[in-house]
């Protein structure tokens, strides 16, 4: 585990293609995201480990949102841990198994956007897993560290969410950018059913004290805050 700030720590695959974060607290340990499957329980089990924990010792889930590379391994994580899981209120039905995952609409969708549409389209659904408290933008989650808040940013999936850290100026922000190549690009086109609110949570995390940018896809990004509403500012309509 690399050390990004004061409570934040990052599981950085091999060229930061997807992330996972965990927040310590004291003897309060939460886990951000829970990537494809049950390999990826005991890549983070090993992880934990150099740190003096396991998998069991997980207090907290957070869920950025419920697509299949932040929720395939959780219904795997919950048979090793206890860990009280969260999601917001609309793709924790998507968690849960109660409603199907939302793409783009393909008519939309130029040559590339559409092959990607029809792979992500054929892919099997994660298997249902427990989500046990349903959140909302604004919600503070202080049993897990004071004022860190629920910042509701939609559009690639209708209840992404990030998880806002005050005390760092540290937003983990799920796919609602990623990073390639050293720029900040918008999430994939073909699984983002709305298109338009992509571009809002964009703006919306550039009004934020964002010093220090955690994206699922992607290196994290330091002195974020000029670089993001550069970003925003950039983006068409």
């Amino acid at each position: 585990m690399q050390q990004l700030s004061n409570h934040v720590y990052g599981i950085l695959t091999k060229f930061n293609l997807l992330n996972q974060y965990v927040i310590v607290n004291g003897d309060t340990l939460t886990v951000v995201d829970m990537m494809l499957g049950a390999s990826d329980v005991d890549h983070l089990d090993k992880q934990l480990r150099t740190s003096g924990w396991t998998v069991a010792d997980v207090d907290h889930m957070l869920i950025t949102h419920a697509h299949p590379d932040h929720i395939g391994g959780l219904n795997a994580f919950q048979s090793r841990s206890n860990a009280t899981t969260y999601a917001h209120r609309i793709d924790a039905q998507i968690i849960r198994g109660e409603a199907d995952g939302v793409l783009a609409d393909p008519d939309e969708l130029g040559w590339f956007n559409r092959m990607i549409y029809n792979m992500a389209k054929n892919n099997e659904p994660a298997a249902p897993s427990r989500v046990d408290v349903n959140l909302g933008d604004g919600d503070k989650l202080d049993t897990i560290l004071e004022g860190l808040e629920v910042i509701h940013l939609p559009g690639h999936s209708h209840g992404q969410v990030g998880y806002y850290v005050p005390q760092d100026k540290l937003l983990i922000g799920g796919d609602v950018m990623m990073r390639f190549a050293g720029s900040l690009r918008t999430p994939l086109r073909s699984v983002s059913p709305d298109w338009t609110a992509v571009k809002q949570s964009i703006r919306r995390v550039a009004q934020l004290d964002v010093e220090i940018l955690c994206l699922a896809h992607g290196k994290p990004l330091y002195r974020a805050n000029p670089i993001i509403r550069a970003y925003a500012d950039r983006l068409t309509p």
